[in-house]
C-alpha cells in the first residue's frame, strides 16, 4: 500500500539515524512452501512488509527500507528482515530521497511457492530524471529476501514516479499472478514468465486519465479473474479484459466511478465477489467534483461486485452515519487508509478505516481506526467499533500528531481462520514509528494481548517513521 512521501504533517519529526541496514535471519522454514502471497518464508502463516521510506540508509536521508515481520502461531512476532538498497543481493544502492518502499505488494509472481516483495521506490533518479522511480522484486524463500529484480521500467523522464503504487493479480485469467505499477502519467502490466533473473517487458496500458497514485485488483464480476481499480482524485477508474479475450492489449476501461486517495477490495457480503472501498480522506485537498457529506472529515464510499460487475450505486460512511463511532470533525481524514478482511470467521469480510489526523481530548492528530462489520446485506454500522491508544489494553497514549491510523492492514497472521489487525502510527514517539497487532475473534477484534512493534522490536534508529507504507 502506498502512503504519500509528500503526506503534509504539521509536525518536525527527528531524523537523526546512522549505520546500516542489516539483514536479519528469518529463521526455519517448513520444507513445503505455503503459497500464500503473503508468506516469503514458506512457513505457512502471513507475513507483513512494513515500509519506511523516509529512513536514512548510510546517511543518505530518505534513502529508505523495508522490514518484514513474520507471522506464527502466536500471530505477528519481532522475528524479521530489513532489507535497503545497501543490503546484499538487492539491486541497486541506497541514495538521498529514493524512498525505497514508498509502495509495497506482494505475490508469489515466479510461482516457486514463496510469496514475493514488490518494493517501489518512486524517488529513484538516474541521470537527468529526478524521481523517474523503480520498482524491485524481492525474492521469496527459506531464507527470503536476499537478492531481487528490477523490473524493466522502459524510458525514464523526470517526475514520472514509477512504481508509485504497485497491484499483483491475475488479469489475464491463467492462474498467474501479474503485477501492475502506476505511474504519475501512466500504468504498466507484467503478464508471462518471471524468473529470479527475467522479468516480462511490460505493457503500457491506454490510460486517457493517465497514471494514477493509488490501485487494487479485485474480482468484481466473478468471472474468475482480476479487474484493476485506479483510484485518481477525480475519478476511479476499473480497467478489465473485454470478456472473451486474452490478450493484453484488450485491457481497457470497464468502469467509471467517484475518485478519493485510497482504496481497498475484498468480499463484504459473501456473494463471491470481490466489492470495492473507496476513501476521499480530505475533500479540501482532493475535491472529486462530488458533494461531500463528510464537511470535510472524509468519507469512504462503498461500490459491491454484481455479475456486471461493480455496482455504480454508492454507499457512504462518515464519522456521521449512524452508528459510526465519533463525529464528522473537519480535516479528521476519515478514510486516509482501508484494509478488508474478515475479522470474525463468518466469510464476510470487513472493513477497518483510518482516521489519521483524529484529535483526541487534548491531543491533536493523535488518530484512530473504525471498523465497519460486514453481512449479508454488506457493510453495516451495527456493532461497529473504533480503537486508538487510549483503547483499554491497546499500548501506548494518544499524543500529539501520532497519526495512529495512517496503515491498517487485516491478514490472519496467527492462522486460526480471522483476520488480524495491524495499525501503524508513523510518528510515534517523535518519528520512530510503531505497528500494533489486534488478534480476530468470533466476536471481533480483541483488545486483550495486543502486542506493539517499535524501534527496540525491531533493532532499528529511532526516528525511522516505522509504519508510513504497509503491504497492501
Amino acid at each position: 500500500m502506498r502512503h504519500p512521501v509528500r503526506l503534509a504533517v504539521a509536525v518536525a519529526v527527528a531524523a537523526s539515524l546512522t549505520g546500516s541496514v542489516l539483514a536479519v535471519s528469518a529463521g526455519n522454514a517448513v520444507a513445503a512452501p505455503s503459497r500464500l502471497a503473503d508468506d516469503f518464508n514458506g512457513d505457512g502463516f502471513r507475513d507483513l512488509a512494513v515500509g519506511m521510506p523516509a529512513k536514512m540508509v548510510n546517511g543518505k536521508r530518505g534513502a529508505g527500507a523495508v522490514l518484514v515481520t513474520f507471522g506464527s502461531a502466536r500471530g505477528l512476532t519481532s522475528q524479521h528482515v530489513t532489507v535497503s538498497q545497501n543490503s546484499t543481493g538487492v539491486p541497486g544502492a541506497a541514495e538521498a530521497d529514493d524512498h525505497f518502499a514508498s509502495s509495497l505488494a506482494s505475490g508469489d509472481v515466479n510461482r516457486d511457492g514463496y510469496a514475493d516483495l514488490l518494493v517501489g521506490s518512486e524517488g529513484e533518479g538516474v541521470p537527468g530524471a529526478s524521481l523517474s522511480g523503480a520498482v524491485t522484486v524481492l525474492w521469496g524463500g527459506p531464507s527470503p529476501l536476499r537478492s531481487g529484480l528490477l523490473l524493466p521500467s522502459g524510458p525514464s523522464y523526470p517526475s514520472r514516479m514509477f512504481g508509485a503504487d504497485i497491484a499483483v493479480g491475475d488479469f489475464t485469467g491463467d492462474s498467474a499472478p501479474d503485477v501492475a505499477v502506476s505511474t504519475a502519467t501512466s500504468l504498466k502490466l507484467y503478464s508471462g514468465t518471471f524468473t529470479r533473473t527475467t522479468a516480462p517487458s511490460g505493457y503500457e496500458v491506454p490510460a486517457a486519465d493517465g497514471g494514477g497514485w493509488h490501485i487494487t485488483a479485485g474480482d468484481f464480476n466473478g468471472e474468475g479473474k482480476d479487474e484493476l481499480a485506479v483510484v485518481l482524485r477525480d475519478a476511479t477508474i476499473v480497467y478489465g479484459q473485454t470478456p472473451g479475450t486474452t490478450d493484453l492489449a484488450s485491457f481497457s476501461e470497464q468502469a467509471r466511478l467517484a475518485g478519493g486517495n485510497a482504496v481497498a477490495a475484498g468480499d463484504l457480503n459473501g456473494d463471491g465477489r470481490d466489492d470495492l472501498a473507496i476513501g476521499l480522506s480530505d475533500p479540501r485537498l482532493y475535491p472529486n467534483g462530488r458533494p461531500d457529506p463528510s464537511g470535510a472529515s472524509g468519507y469512504v464510499t462503498v461500490h459491491y461486485g454484481t455479475a456486471n460487475g461493480l455496482d455504480p450505486a454508492r454507499r457512504i460512511y462518515h464519522q456521521n452515519t449512524a452508528g459510526v463511532p465519533g463525529g464528522n470533525e473537519r480535516g479528521d481524514n476519515f478514510g486516509a487508509a482501508l484494509a478488508i478482511g474478515d475479522i470474525n470467521g463468518d466469510h464476510r469480510a470487513d472493513l477497518a478505516v483510518g482516521i489519521p489526523y483524529e484529535s483526541l481530548a487534548q491531543s491533536v492528530r493523535a488518530g484512530d481506526v473504525v471498523v465497519l462489520r460486514g453481512g449479508s446485506g454488506g457493510l453495516t454500522t451495527t456493532g461497529a467499533a473504533h480503537y486508538t491508544q487510549d483503547t483499554p489494553g491497546v499500548p501506548g497514549t494518544s499524543e500529539n500528531a501520532d497519526v495512529f491510523g495512517s496503515q491498517v492492514r487485516l491478514a490472519d497472521f496467527n492462522r486460526d481462520g480471522k483476520a488480524d489487525l495491524a495499525v501503524t502510527a508513523p510518528y510515534e514517539d517523535e518519528g520512530s514509528g510503531a505497528v500494533w497487532q489486534l488478534r480476530g475473534t468470533s466476536s471481533g477484534l480483541s483488545t486483550s494481548g495486543v502486542t506493539l512493534f517499535g524501534p527496540t522490536q525491531y533493532g532499528v534508529a529511532s526516528g525511522s517513521e516505522i509504519g508510513t507504507t504497509l503491504l497492501d
